[in-house]
């Protein structure tokens, strides 16, 4: 098999897997409940150190030679880590970048918007301090934000 037809069959396999995981998400949901203020205070923090975190990886899409200490060194380039490497790869162009998190924002408002609100609370928080930490070591390695 070639690294491409691995990549595609990986990227589908995941497709399917998270499409399953959200049809049972959605079936064992009675229906969705109505967000309370932390629910949207919780919703607004995620999606804020999400989109954080998608300006640090375009930001290391359109300068492909950063290293990890912030300076440009093509030998020895910065590598995404992380869950994102599994889809988008190492060395991510801006477009699958985009499509990346776009995507994670989409199935993870869905997913919070059917879960029931203790488990939204959970899921959200969850969300919130993954992306916190990924954009504070992103920070503090010195990647910028950029659009």
């Amino acid at each position: 098999m070639t690294p491409r037809l691995v990549f595609w069959f990986a990227y589908i396999a995941t497709l399917a897997v998270g499409a399953i995981v959200c049809l049972l998400l959605l079936s064992t949901a009675r229906a969705a409940e109505r967000w309370d203020t932390t629910d949207k205070v919780l919703g607004a923090t995620a999606l804020a150190f999400t989109v954080a975190d998608w300006a640090q990886t375009r930001y290391i899409a359109q300068n492909p030679c950063i290293n990890a200490g912030g300076g440009t060194d093509c030998a020895d380039p910065y590598r995404e880590v992380g869950l994102a490497r599994r889809f988008i790869g190492e060395h991510p162009t801006t477009g699958q970048v985009d499509r990346y998190f776009a995507g994670a924002i989409a199935v993870s408002a869905l997913a919070a918007h059917y879960l029931p609100s203790t488990y939204r609370k959970g899921f959200l928080g969850g969300i919130t301090l993954i992306e916190l930490s990924v954009v504070a070591r992103n920070r503090s390695i010195g990647l910028r934000m950029e659009f």
